[in-house]
């Protein structure tokens, strides 16, 4: 057989490989032999080989013990054994029992002599006797070939979309609609018939409920009965399509399909932010009939579309929060093991991302190459790439644009204060006039008259008084100020002697000495992360998001509206334009190798935080068990540069993968300096270049030779090219402008006054659960899906067999949306088909391919695939609208026709796969509860809501994390937009098979079980909008027979029969009163018809 065969090849193949690496150069000793034979095959004969042997029944994790060459070759996790390495032979570790996941063997540990015979043979590099490969008795077992292009080739979902001919058909009368062709040739095939057009009364119920999720009320039903027009359905259907509800019970489909849930469950149920901005986005979507493509463009990459989608009424960015549906899986605190956390976390959202835009299932490749379909594990991790290389962000919005215009206006306004002090500053540098506003303040300093010595030295006063404000700072008193050296005068005699002078210039000089050498030593065992010296952040894998922080860092003249001063250079400064800006500074990737992290930073708190992210986790807020240090709340240094450090339990997370956030979410404002990681305290601060350069210069003799030699080294930075210039050279610069050399135009005090009256009309931002790129990185496989275990690094890139390997990875950033624009590629057979099946489904009660979440081998075949491939051609060249695709369906005859059942049809056809009726549908749990509040008249029909109405909480639903309950009717407000919180789910919803949110949910389970009865008998809601029914009708003081046909009109969307009117009329008498219009109220919402679409 063909197996044995490959098995042969494999056991030769690494018996060859590891000849020639001399795994078995030596030949094995007469002791060695012994030993083995009497104290090791016997532990994996009996242990062992049961599983993992040629003569196992099931071979597991594809590893043979059975023979030298594929121990060593190894299995699924890769070489059982190296030679001589106790601790990275799986083997050892597994019969050790460390890692409960991979003890073997599995139902109990061997003896500890056993262990220590491996042990002791895998030291002596584990010799095995040469011998013949053994033969396979289980022909079942041994390598199977993962054939990716032999299985993309045997299957139906990979090939493209075909545009076949229309079919012929004999009862050519019934249809031209191309869609009713194929539906009435597949019927034809099959000696059937399509059935009768359903009456207008099911008709308009059906419409509406498919369409809106609610009833018509009487008059709709009344008017459309008596609209005797050719086009009469085709105007309910476009009102339909047109009505604001539209996007509500669409929307409420789509939220199946991404786990929507407001909450992450788990033990505390925590909240998860923003979530009903995205449902609120995806009504609006669905009501605006957004292309497909666009809206699954938004959803995958919508934070990196170059022009994204406006909010056509508040002006808005709408693309980038489809990204928040990333964030709606299950999340835990406090995580034993983040590194899985993560992986998991990214599992759910490679399941949820590839079963919603493709119908497959690519996350059963996180193992191992899937079992059945075209997707390789590489396939799996290469996705996972793309995840690994975005972070969870809370995206600013601006409504009406209102930030961004008065930030244009703000940035205008700054440039100038900038521009005009440098330019005033660069005019009038000399050496001469620099070292007479030195020897100048030194006087006033000393006790002069500042008026005089202004007249003394020729000096403006008033920009005197600025130079004697910024020397007195004690800043400059430290040596890693480039003033440090005339600091060191200020207190000296002003006429000193070249002697004493040098002797003054020699201690100063040995004080800038000792700061280098305890900066050098304070940082021996120190990385220095970031120094923002270095341009543009984005250059050096940085990331600015919101408008406090921009991509440049701080340059000389640089106006700080926050700190009412001029920036020190070389920095990320988050409070130039104003500290009521927001926004998110993000740093690259970065392995943690040290305990602590130290900032050194300028805070005023206001909403401020630093946040360590480890491996992508970010609920550490809610609970910070584990991981103790790595958030920060509202740092603050009153607008000092000093240094704030993290640690506690950062030292616990060597070897993992983290980035910083800077988030200022208020009124404060980041200038942040330097990043240092160290394994002690921080470090102490490097000493002035400058300032040593001086210090060292024996021609300066005096104090006036200082001042002008101060005076050059201004003048020369200036003149030096912007990039030559170093980090000291643009301090000394910097405080140069902020002192001036001439009095400054009054316009520049206009312009700061201005911009503080620009800044009191700034809104604060929208924020929204979204995407965002961070530091690109490929993944890596995890063998058998152990985080632990790694294989081969995967460049980023969507599915092999849709084409993913035509492209380069990424050169930065995530490489998001060129796998959007993949997945919307028409050449993409898959996201096409999958979506206009998900409408099929939604219309006709079952899916083309009833699965609608796998396309794939283990799925159901296409009941009709011609007409599949016809409505996803259809589709594209329609632009991708969904709205003019389910008008399409809707207006065709297999739609409209009825559910009564034809006994003939229903023997050839009992699942009615081929649609020779209209299947008869039950309403869901949603639009049952919504139809009650349309009926009893309590319904709150304004669209959107603020939030969402907290769900009403029974006595029964208890635990951690209980909210708090709503009202038992919800404010009246649709379902929608009632909160879904996993822990606390409504039980009526429930009931009627809402899925419990933790992945794609395509297909609703359509359950018949006792509870649905009992809630609908029981449950005070039903009661409560019963009474309120009767209520709204008895007001109408109609004729009792007046009122049962209102009643079934509302309710059922028809009269009574004879019979039910007869009935009605005895139960309720010629007066009824309330309560016996309550009962009758509820016996009708517990009719059958009411929850069931005819």
């Amino acid at each position: 057989m063909q197996l044995s065969v490959n098995y042969k090849a494999t056991l030769s193949s690494a018996l060859l490989f590891f000849s020639v690496n001399n795994v078995f150069s030596a030949p094995i000793t007469s002791e060695q032999r012994q030993f083995f034979e009497s104290e090791v095959r016997p532990i994996l004969a009996e242990n062992c080989y049961s599983c993992h042997s040629t003569k196992a029944k099931k071979l597991k994790g594809g590893l043979f013990l059975d023979h030298g060459s594929t121990i060593f070759s190894g299995g699924d996790s890769g070489p059982a054994i190296i030679a001589g390495d106790l601790d990275q032979s799986l083997i050892i570790e597994a019969v050790r029992y460390g890692d409960p996941d991979s003890a073997m063997p599995p139902k109990k540990k061997l003896a500890d002599k056993e262990i220590k015979a491996l042990e002791k043979w895998v030291t002596m590099g584990a010799p095995w006797p040469v011998e013949p490969l053994p033969e396979i008795t289980n022909k079942s077992i041994g390598p199977k070939e993962f054939n990716l292009e032999e299985r993309k080739s045997e299957h139906w979902c990979w090939q493209p979309v075909k545009k076949s001919p229309l079919p012929k058909v004999v009862d050519v009368n019934w249809s031209s609609d191309p869609i009713d062709i194929h539906i009435l040739s597949k019927l034809e095939e099959k000696n059937l018939k399509p059935s009768p057009m359903a009456s207008k009364n099911a008709l308009i119920r059906r419409a509406y409920f498919d369409l809106i999720g609610m009833p018509p009320t009487k008059n709709q039903v009344e008017d459309f009965i008596a609209d005797g027009s050719e086009n009469a359905y085709e105007k309910v259907v476009d009102s339909l399509l047109e009505s604001q509800h539209f996007g509500e019970r669409w929307a409420r489909h789509w939220m199946d399909l991404v786990r929507y849930a407001e909450t992450c469950g788990h033990e505390f149920d925590y909240p998860i932010p923003y979530a009903t901005d995205y449902r609120d986005y995806l009504i609006r979507a669905f009501n605006d009939d957004v292309p497909y493509d666009q809206f699954t463009m938004e959803h995958i990459a919508g934070d990196l579309i170059e022009s994204p989608r406006i909010n056509e009424k508040e002006k808005y960015n709408e693309s980038v929060i489809g990204t928040g549906f990333w964030h709606f899986h299950e999340a835990t605190h406090a995580p034993t093991n983040v590194r899985e956390n993560e992986s998991d976390r990214v599992d759910n959202q490679i399941d949820v991302f590839s079963k919603t835009f493709l119908g497959v299932t690519v996350s059963c490749a996180r193992c191992h190459d899937h079992m059945f379909d075209a997707i390789s594990t590489k396939d799996y991790y290469a996705i996972a790439g793309y995840l690994q290389s975005s972070r969870r962000q809370e995206a600013f919005l601006d409504p009406h644009n209102k930030i961004q215009t008065a930030l244009n206006e703000i940035v205008e306004l700054r440039e100038k204060i900038g521009k005009e002090s440098v330019n005033k500053f660069k005019e009038n540098i000399t050496p001469e006039i620099i070292a007479r506003y030195l020897l100048a303040s030194k006087d006033v300093i000393s006790g002069k008259d500042k008026g005089n010595v202004a007249k003394e030295y020729k000096v403006s006063l008033n920009v005197l008084e600025q130079w004697i404000k910024y020397i007195k700072e004690p800043l400059i008193k430290e040596p890693e100020h480039p003033l440090f050296v005339w600091s060191q005068f200020l207190d000296k005699p002003k006429e000193l002697t070249p002697g004493l002078f040098r002797k003054e210039m020699e201690a100063v000089s040995r004080r800038i000495a000792d700061q280098h050498r305890q900066h050098l030593e304070s940082t021996k065992d120190s990385v220095k992360f970031a120094d923002f010296s270095g341009g543009k952040l984005s250059n050096n894998g940085w990331f600015a998001s919101g408008n406090s922080f921009s991509d440049s860092t701080s340059m000389p003249g640089d106006w700080s509206q926050s700190q009412n001063d001029f920036v020190i250079p070389g920095r990320a400064n988050g409070g130039k334009d104003g500290a009521k800006l927001q926004g998110v500074l993000r740093s690259p990737t970065f392995t943690i190798e040290h305990n602590q992290i130290h900032h050194r930073l300028a805070a005023k708190k206001g909403g401020l935080q630093i946040r360590l992210i480890i491996d992508g986790y970010y609920m550490e807020p809610y609970n910070g068990l584990l991981f103790g240090g790595t958030r920060i709340n509202d740092p603050n240094t009153d607008g000092n540069n000093n240094w704030i450090s993290q640690g506690r339990d950062i030292k616990m997370y060597k070897g993992h993968k983290a980035h910083l956030e800077f988030i200022d979410h208020g009124d404060g404002y980041f200038d942040v300096d330097e990043i240092w990681f160290s394994d002690g305290g921080a470090p102490k601060p490097s000493a002035s270049a400058i300032a040593y350069k001086i210090s060292s210069n024996e021609k300066i003799k005096s104090l006036k030779d200082l001042a002008v030699a101060y005076g050059w080294i201004w003048k020369r930075s200036f003149e030096m090219d912007e990039a030559q210039r170093d980090e000291d050279a643009n301090k000394i610069l910097a405080w140069g402008v902020r002192c001036g050399l001439s009095d400054l135009d009054p316009s520049i005090d206009d312009s700061k006054k201005k911009i503080s009256e620009i800044l009191s009309t700034v809104p604060s931002p929208k924020r929204v659960q979204a995407l965002t790129d961070g530091t690109g990185e490929n993944e890596y496989v995890f063998l058998r899906g152990n985080h632990e275990r790694l294989g081969d690094e995967v460049p980023r890139r969507f599915l092999t067999a849709l084409g993913g390997e035509k492209f380069d990875a990424p050169k930065n950033g995530s490489g998001r949306l060129k796998m959007a624009e993949q997945v919307v590629d028409p050449s993409n057979p898959l996201t096409s088909r999958v979506i206009v099946n998900r409408l099929w489904h939604h219309l006709f009660g079952r899916g083309i391919v009833a699965t609608t979440d796998d396309f794939g081998v283990l799925g159901q075949a296409p009941s009709n695939l011609p007409l599949l491939d016809y409505l996803a051609g259809t589709f594209v060249e329609d632009g991708w609208s969904i709205k003019r695709m389910l008008k399409k369906l809707m207006m065709t005859k297999v739609y409209q026709q009825s559910s009564s059942v034809v006994a003939s049809a229903n023997e050839v056809d009992p699942e009615n796969i081929l649609l020779h009726r209209s299947n008869l549908r039950r309403i869901q749990s949603e639009v049952i509860r919504d139809s009650i509040l349309k009926v009893s008249g309590r319904l709150n029909d304004k669209i959107f809501h603020n939030g969402s109405v907290p769900v009403h909480v029974t006595d029964f639903m208890t635990g951690r994390g209980r909210p708090r309950g709503g009202p038992l009717d919800g404010e009246g407000k649709r379902s929608i937009y009632i909160s879904i919180k996993r822990n606390f789910l409504s039980p009526m919803m429930l009931a009627f098979d809402m899925p419990s949110p933790f992945s794609t949910m395509g297909r609703r389970t359509v359950s018949n079980v006792p509870a649905q009865a009992l809630i609908m008998m029981n449950d005070p809601f039903v009661h409560e909008q019963s009474k309120i029914w009767a209520e709204k009708i008895r007001s109408t003081n109609q004729p009792v027979k007046d009122i049962v046909s209102q009643m079934y009109y509302e309710a059922l969307s028809r009269p009574p029969s004879n019979d039910e009117l007869n009935d009605a009329l005895t139960f309720l008498g010629e007066n009824p009163d309330a309560n016996a219009l309550t009962d009758f109220a509820h016996v009708l919402f517990n009719t059958k018809e009411f929850i069931f679409i005819r």
